[in-house]
């Protein structure tokens, strides 16, 4: 599932949340969506017009249904449960609070699908192949002030099918289902990808209601891109920093890493980020990393924990990459904190969620570009665990530029754990970088 409903995940890979990217026009003539009757005229122009404009075609029909927002829900979690165990998800979830991601308690399934109840617009569904539009949905907003248009047009209904029109292109002519699929074991890459997606979505849906593509259309949407956050902190109040962030990268960060694709040659190297996407989130935050010098993630594979413990469970793996490294440091060290700056020498982890009768264990591996950096952020990071695990065994270790973080009661014979697990896993060298875009 894609679009509106921000195909995310942080531990969790397939579940989605929304961001309704439209702008409300008061006294509009018509609607795009009236209870369950879709305007087809306005539909069918829409799709016409977003072919011109992101300069891609449709291959095969695209049907749209309405759907009202418990048919929707039902979709979603459908979805979501079509790779994923209830067991895998809580696991992730209490895991997630265990590394200071999610605060303690929190049920990583009925949060994420109270988040995207509430915020659905409308979505894409590559497994159907239909266009969902829900009851309802085009009465939010993350764009509200984001331009003025000509009255007498549903600018909120057009700009969603615009953006879900552009995600079936998506699906159509680069596969996109596909290659989330082949990285769903490393959901740092899989976000630096939806990143793409949302980012081409939102120009593209953008573009559709202003009436073209230029320059200054794009500074326009560039310059209302930090209204995301207040928009959605006012639409969905109280959501969890580490399910809202990671949403909110896509639409505002992945505006950002795909407009400068767009600047450096159109619509074709938009499509051709597809080909060679970015392999982080650290490449969307640092885009001159994939743009110019390009340093691909250090691949870092956890192993030989099985042997020191052999009555527990592999029940999830995950890389959480600099974006959530970030919000985990800025969670529990403050926002100011000078530690949160290390999350920008991160360069490779690998966490291995664990699971033995009802106890959850965390086994996370971390690589960062130098020794001291590494150094550092495993004394900040003991601080938090400390704080976050009272009563919880935790241990952090250091070899180079490596760290080595056990969360449960393995912990409490690390001295055997430890040393197999340095001895098993791998952990890359920095590459070289490459010549740019």
């Amino acid at each position: 599932m894609t679009g509106f409903i921000a195909a995310f995940r942080t531990t969790c890979r397939r579940i989605v949340a929304a961001a309704a990217c439209v702008v409300l026009i008061a006294g509009c003539a018509y609607s795009l969506v009236n209870g369950t009757t879709i305007n087809q005229s306005k539909a069918d122009q829409v799709e016409q017009g977003i072919q011109k404009i992101r300069q891609l075609n449709f291959l095969k029909p695209v049907p749209m249904v309405v759907k009202d927002r418990d048919q929707a829900e039902h979709q979603m979690e459908a979805d979501l449960m079509r790779d994923y165990t209830d067991e895998q998800l809580h696991a992730d979830g209490v895991a997630g609070a265990m590394v200071g991601l999610y605060p303690a308690g929190m049920d990583l399934k009925s949060e994420s699908l109270k988040l995207m109840r509430n915020q659905v617009a409308g979505f894409y569904d590559p497994h159907s192949k239909q266009m969902v539009l829900v009851e309802g949905g085009m009465d939010m907003g993350l764009f509200g002030n984001a331009a003025e248009f000509v009255a007498q047009r549903d600018i909120g209904g057009e700009m969603v099918l615009a953006h879900e029109f552009t995600h079936a292109l998506q699906d159509q002519h680069f596969d996109l289902d596909k290659k989330l699929d082949a990285v769903k074991n490393n959901d740092d890459r899989a976000l630096a990808l939806k990143c793409v997606a949302e980012g081409d979505a939102t120009i593209a849906g953008y573009a559709y209601v202003a009436g073209r593509m230029d320059d200054t259309v794009l500074n326009a949407l560039l310059a209302h891109l930090d209204d995301i956050a207040k928009a959605f902190a006012s639409e969905a109040p109280g959501t969890p920093e580490g399910l809202s962030t990671p949403l909110i990268f896509q639409y505002s960060d992945g505006v950002r890493f795909v407009a400068e694709a767009y600047r450096k040659g159109g619509w074709k190297a938009v499509d051709a980020l597809y080909n060679d996407p970015p392999l982080s989130t650290h490449d969307i935050i640092h885009s001159a990393d994939y743009y110019t010098h390009r340093v691909a993630p250090i691949d870092v594979q956890a192993r030989g924990y099985d042997k020191a413990m052999p009555s527990w469970k592999k029940v999830d793996d995950d890389t959480y990459g600099e974006l959530l490294l970030r919000v985990i440091l800025r969670r529990n060290l403050g926002a100011n904190a000078p530690e949160v700056k290390l999350a920008d020498r991160w360069a490779g982890d690998q966490m291995i969620i664990l699971k033995s009768g009802s106890e959850t264990s965390v086994i996370w591996l971390l690589a960062f570009t130098d020794s001291a950096a590494a150094a550092r952020f495993a004394a900040a990071y003991a601080t938090v665990l400390n704080k976050l695990n009272v009563g919880t065994p935790r241990e952090i270790d250091t070899r180079d530029n490596a760290v080595l973080v056990v969360i449960g009661s393995p912990a409490q014979s690390v001295e055997g754990l430890g040393p197999e697990v340095w001895k098993a896993s791998t952990i890359g060298t920095q590459p070289q970088p490459s010549s740019g875009k």
